[in-house]
């Protein structure tokens, strides 16, 4: 009985560690996005938009997981920042894409920059050089194996 309890106090322990882990870069993100008067969730679409292929308005709905009149929302404000512009498609004038403007860019890369850059002081402060390449590792072997219903 002692045992299983221990064992259950354990467990509490490793998902708590996780769980603020996961809040405090959450944190971190939300930091560095609001110093550029973003969001997350709007520097989300500046995240997807980097690579420079145009995107539709569902293709954002479903990598934000948000609902169609809520990317319309938050596209409104980014686009209102002049850091996307709506674009019609060139392969169906019905479709309406989304690119990011050089001011977009500028924005994205000030957040990642910095978000980055403390990150990586966070981690050479913390553990050493083989510590995080363990822990790059188990996390990846870790987000592998996250179900979602």
């Amino acid at each position: 009985m002692e045992s299983t309890r221990k064992a259950e106090q354990r467990e509490d322990e490793i998902l708590s560690s996780v769980l603020r882990a996961q809040v405090l870069m959450l944190r971190l993100v939300k930091s560095c996005s609001a110093k550029e008067g973003l969001t997350v969730q709007q520097f989300g679409v500046l995240r997807f938009l980097w690579k420079g292929e145009p995107m539709t308005m569902n293709a954002l709905s479903d990598l934000l997981k948000v609902s169609p009149p809520v990317v319309t929302g938050i596209v409104d404000r980014v686009e209102a920042k002049k850091l996307i512009k709506r674009n019609p498609s060139s392969a169906d004038r019905r479709r309406t894409e989304i690119v990011l403007t050089e001011k977009g860019k500028r924005a994205y890369q000030n957040i990642s920059e910095e978000y980055r850059k403390l990150v990586l002081d966070s981690l050479k402060y913390s553990l050493s050089r083989e510590e995080q390449e363990t822990l790059a590792g188990l996390l990846v072997k870790f987000s592998r194996e996250i179900r979602f219903d």
